[in-house]
C-alpha cells in the first residue's frame, strides 16, 4: 500500500513539473519590446470583465440585481460598454466602474466609478520574469483620493488592471491593450 502512495505522488509531482511552463528568451524579448512601445505610444486599457473585491455588505446588495444579467459580484462582464484607462504620456484618462465600498467619505457625487482625467506620478515598469509579465505602475489622483494602480500585461490581449484606492476597496479588471494613434504635429 505504501509504494502504490509513493508512486502515486511521484507520477503527480511529474506531471505537475512536466506541465510547469517557463518563460523563454523570447518570452522576454516580446515584453521587451512591447514594454518599449508602451514607453514610446499612448495606449488604452479596455476591460472586459471586473472583479470587485468581495465583502458581506455588497454581497447582500448586488448579487440579487447582478445574477439577473447572468452575472455574479465575483466576476461582472462590460465587454462592449466602452470602460477604459488611457495613457498618453504622464496623463492618465480614467472611464473605469466601480463596484464596491466606499470606506472614507468623498461628497455625495453622482458618478460612483473612477471618471476622470489626472496627471500619473512614480511610473515604474519592469518585467516581472517569474510570472511572464510586465508591470506598469503609477500614482495617480482626482480631487478626493489616491490611486495606486498596475497593470499587469502578459500579452496585448491578457492584461490585469488593480487599482488600490485610499478611500474605496480594491478593484481590478481583465481586459486588453490597444494602441493609440500618433499625432503628428
Amino acid at each position: 500500500m505504501k509504494t502504490l502512495t509513493l508512486t502515486s505522488v511521484l507520477v503527480a509531482l511529474l506531471v505537475l513539473i512536466s506541465c510547469k511552463t517557463s518563460f523563454t528568451a523570447d518570452d522576454r524579448s516580446q515584453l521587451e519590446n512591447l514594454q518599449k512601445k508602451m514607453s514610446q505610444q499612448g495606449f488604452e486599457f479596455e476591460a472586459d470583465v471586473v472583479i470587485p473585491f468581495n465583502t458581506q455588505a455588497l454581497n447582500n446588495v448586488a448579487n440579487d440585481l447582478l445574477i439577473r444579467s447572468g452575472n455574479s459580484l465575483s466576476r461582472i462582464d462590460v465587454q462592449g460598454d466602452d470602460y477604459s484607462l488611457k495613457i498618453v504620456a504622464q496623463e492618465g484618462e480614467f472611464a473605469l466602474p466601480f463596484y464596491g465600498e466606499r470606506r472614507i467619505s468623498g461628497g455625495y457625487a453622482a458618478d460612483a466609478g473612477f471618471n476622470f482625467t489626472a496627471d500619473i506620478i512614480n511610473i515604474k515598469s519592469n518585467i516581472n520574469d517569474k510570472n511572464g509579465y510586465i508591470s506598469y505602475q503609477f500614482t495617480t489622483k482626482n480631487d478626493v483620493e489616491t490611486l495606486d494602480v498596475e497593470l499587469q500585461i502578459y500579452q496585448p490581449n491578457n492584461v490585469k488592471l488593480n487599482i488600490n484606492s485610499s478611500h474605496r476597496t480594491f478593484m481590478k479588471y481583465e481586459g486588453r491593450l490597444k494602441w493609440l494613434e500618433v499625432k503628428e504635429e
